[in-house]
Parts: structure tokens; sequence; C-alpha cells
């Protein structure tokens, strides 16, 4: 078993990942990743129950992930779930099945803990000094955290994600101004009561921290449309959406295949945060909620209860 070997599995709501780091004298260095899109939070239904069919992906996924832990053989395993599994209520169904193929226990992190990794994860990687606001947009929750340095000053986990937000305002496939507009209206309702105390708290640069982010970013980068992550952007995206009129033939250049599902959904959250927060610009960063629980695991502890 090599003793420097550390692996994360994170049961996301969009994406189950599975990241193996070599330790070192200056953090680590990625072994090997694995990903697979199995969008946990799609099979919820209207009583919040996982279907049969998303649980049975999910198992399969997990089944593969088992598979190649018994060749890296890691010295420590971590194993956490989130949002989608928060909220479904036949969760434990799932999960029992789930740590029987792992043969290893899985740690279901409340959404505050989850916004405390997702810093740890920024500030481990970013290495920036500056006052942040941390924005991760999930598959079915969005992590909203202001800190210096070590310290968290705000943290919130809100009920909204790119695949929630898929399901339930972009549920025909159309893409166009009505469904945009229910989109961003919705997410602002939920960022609302929030509002005051992070205008309040303050900020002096905004990091992302998702995959709908980086989706920006590749586009942006591919067109070299602007030289920041910025509203105006956005909406130029929300229009090019528009412009293929279904998710089923949206093609944009720079956008990834596997990001095309849940895009516009993830784009309309941003743009409501863009607008209620007053962003200005967005810098994303290289870590999240993965290197946060790397970070951890590197320093013998785990996310507490």
């Amino acid at each position: 078993m090599p003793e420097n070997r550390y692996t994360i599995i994170d049961l996301g709501s969009n994406s189950f990942h599975m990241l193996t780091v070599l330790k070192t004298d200056n953090g680590f260095s990625v072994f090997s990743k694995s990903k697979k899109k199995v969008r946990l939070a799609t099979g919820l239904d209207a009583k919040q129950n996982l279907s049969t069919e998303t649980m049975v992906s999910g198992w399969s996924c997990l089944q593969q992930f088992r598979d190649e832990l018994d060749q890296i053989k890691p010295c420590k395993i971590l194993v956490t779930a989130t949002a989608a599994l928060r909220i479904a209520k036949n969760r434990q169904i799932f999960i029992k099945k789930a740590e029987t193929i792992l043969q290893h226990p899985i740690k279901l992190i409340s959404g505050i803990e989850e916004a405390t990794t997702i810093y740890r994860g920024v500030t481990y990687t970013e290495k920036i000094t500056k006052k942040m606001l941390i924005i991760d947009i999930g598959g079915a929750s969005t992590e909203l955290i202001i800190g210096k340095g070590n310290d968290i000053l705000l943290a919130k986990s809100l009920n909204m994600g790119c695949v929630t937000w898929l399901n339930q305002y972009f549920a025909d496939g159309n893409l166009n101004s009505n469904n945009f507009n229910n989109a961003v209206y919705m997410a602002k309702k939920v960022i609302a009561p929030q509002v005051k105390n992070y205008i309040e708290q303050g900020w002096s640069i905004t990091m992302g921290a998702s995959g709908t982010i980086q989706a920006v970013r590749e586009i942006n980068n591919k067109q070299q449309i602007n030289k920041e992550l910025t509203l105006d952007l956005l909406n130029k995206m929300k229009k090019m959406c528009i412009g293929c009129e279904n998710i089923h033939a949206l093609s944009i250049d720079g956008l990834k295949k596997s990001r095309i599902p849940v895009f516009a959904s993830g784009l309309a959250i941003l743009i409501a945060l863009f607008e209620s927060l007053n962003i200005k610009s967005l810098t994303p960063s290289k870590g999240a909620l993965r290197e946060g629980l790397i970070s951890t695991l590197l320093e013998n502890t785990s996310p507490s209860s």
C-alpha cells in the first residue's frame, strides 16, 4: 500500500469524482482522476426521492471507482456526499449499497460544511490574502462564502443548482427569453434574503469555483469575447444560448459536450448572482471542494459531523 497516495471521492449532485494525489513536501500532485456525469439531482422526483434508474447509474459508477481503488491502493480514503443526497428522502437506500460497493463509509456533509470546505480548497490552491467572495454553483446547491486568509466571515449554502434549475425552468429543453427570465428571477428570490449581509460584509475580489464558471471561462478563452468575466459577457452567452433555441441543439464554440445539458441553467444562476450582488468581474479558481477535501485528508482530519 503506497504510503503517500490519498484518495477522495465526491458524490456530487451533477458528477461523481474520484481524485487521488501524491503527498509532496509542498502539498500534493495529482496521481489520477476519474469523473462521471451521474446527475443524481435529475433523479429526484416531486416527493424528493431518487429514482431507481438514477441510483443504479450511481452504483455503477461507484463500482468502477472501486475497481480503480483496488489498483491504486491509497493509504487513506475520504468519501463525501453533498446536496442531492442531503435532499433525497430515500438517501439511505442509495448510501447503504454505495458503502457496500466502495467498502468504505460515506460522509454526508451539510451545506455549511460544503461551503467551508470549498473555501479551504480555494485558499489552499490560490494563496490569495485579499478578502474574497467565493461562488460555487453545484448541481443542487450554490455556496457563497466571504473570507480572508484562513478566516471565513460569512458562508451560506442556497437550495439551487444547475441540475435542479434545469429540471424546473428548462424542462422543456427550450432556450428562450421566457425560460431564462424565469430561471434568473427565481434564483434572485433565493439569493434575496442574503444580499444585505453580503453587501455589508463586502469583499475585494470574486472567485468562482464551479463547472458553470469553468465553462464560461473556456468559451471566453476560445472566442476571445471579453478581457474579464463580467455580466456583459454572461449576457452575450445567454444570447448565444437563445440563438440555438433548444438544449439539444446547443452549440457554442468552446463549450464542451459534457457541459451542454446544464450550461443554460447554471448560466441563469450566475447572472442572478452578478445582478443581485453587483459583481463587477469574476476570476475562476483552480481549487474548490475536492481540493479542500484533499487538504483536509492530508492534515489527517475530516470535516466534522
